[in-house]
């Protein structure tokens, strides 16, 4: 693999997850890219796909409920969802990681956080249980954890929950990985934990060289850490760009919604806040045509027909999307 080529490229990904009530297209043709040491952003209200696509870049789309459909997930140069079991399990951890939503629900509540960093360090890098122990605490110490050779032996209810996000961190970045998923790193943490650690995400992928995938819901942590952004509407994205042309010239109507419902100061006042009207789709009975067109204000009788392309006009900036929001006026 040379430099130009990417570490990570997810081309025409749909996942589907069979229920009682009928067929949930929750991933529907998503493709893009992510070269080493890069930082994608995947953003979205929840339910858009974000993290089930991320479950399966690691093979962990619940089954058999859940399954993919069609697409190509390569890293490097093999096809991920051709791997087996085993193959799949080795690559899990030692060169991809992830960071779930939930800590409480990742860690194990009956083993001390230092002995699960371990378990990794021993299963991929054949260390001792001694040596294991003590990059356990080193790494412990990387993510800013205090008396870390103390909190080796703590279990995970001793820990608040900044140091339990800290712990998965430390866990993920065990084996110095060269891609790292943080899915939702930052939900139910305070506004301050939560820049911490970002923050610590940042220095991370500066110190190790890991390409970074954030997923979240929250436009304004992605504008300081990602390099570019995937915006990912009912299991589609509907925009795809760098970072500050994004967040200078946003193409699609959604993004442009996202965009006016983050709050910012104008002097010594916040501005007003817009909200998006009514609601996202049913997964499992999508609209004909653009699933956003429900919720358009720039909605044309053409949007009704079918699902715009993912189309890029020269410009690096693909949007699916028929209508230019600054004027209303078709493309």
């Amino acid at each position: 693999m040379t430099s130009a080529d990417p570490l990570l490229r997810v081309n025409d990904l749909a996942v589907e997850f069979q229920t009682d009530e009928g067929t949930v297209h929750a991933v529907n043709g998503i493709s893009y890219e992510i070269s080493a040491g890069e930082s994608l952003g995947i953003v979205g209200e929840s339910g858009c796909g974000k993290s089930v696509s991320s479950l399966a870049i690691m093979g962990l789309v619940p089954r058999p409920a859940g399954r993919v459909t069609q697409g190509e997930i390569t890293f490097g140069e093999r096809d991920l969802l051709k791997l087996s079991t085993h193959e799949m399990r080795l690559v899990r951890g030692q060169q991809i990681a992830m960071i779930f939503q939930d800590p409480v629900s990742s860690l194990n509540p009956v083993y001390p956080v230092g002995r699960q960093i371990e378990e990794a360090l021993r299963l991929h890098l054949k260390m001792s249980r001694p040596d294991a122990r003590a990059r356990a605490a080193e790494l412990l110490d990387t993510v800013g954890i205090p008396a870390p050779e103390e909190r080796v032996k703590d279990y995970p209810h001793q820990l608040s929950g900044g140091m339990q996000q800290r712990a998965m961190i430390a866990m993920a970045i065990s084996c110095q990985p060269d891609l790292l998923i943080a899915d939702e790193p930052t939900t139910a943490l305070d506004v301050t934990i939560q820049a911490q650690v970002i923050e610590l995400l940042a220095g991370l992928r500066r110190e190790l060289g890991m390409a970074v995938i954030l997923i979240t819901h929250e436009l304004a942590l992605v504008a300081g850490f990602c390099d570019r952004v995937a915006v990912m509407y009912a299991g589609y994205i509907v925009e795809y760009a760098p970072v500050r042309e994004l967040f200078a010239r946003p193409q699609h109507p959604y993004t442009v919604g996202l965009m006016k419902a983050v709050p910012t100061l104008i002097g010594e006042r916040t501005e007003q806040l817009a909200n998006i009207p009514g609601s996202p789709p049913d997964l499992l009975d999508l609209p004909h045509g653009c699933p956003y067109a429900p919720r358009c204000p720039f909605v044309r009788d053409e949007c009704r027909v079918e699902v715009p392309d993912l189309r890029d006009r020269g410009d690096g900036h693909p949007v699916r999307c028929i209508v230019d929001p600054t004027t209303g006026d078709l493309r």
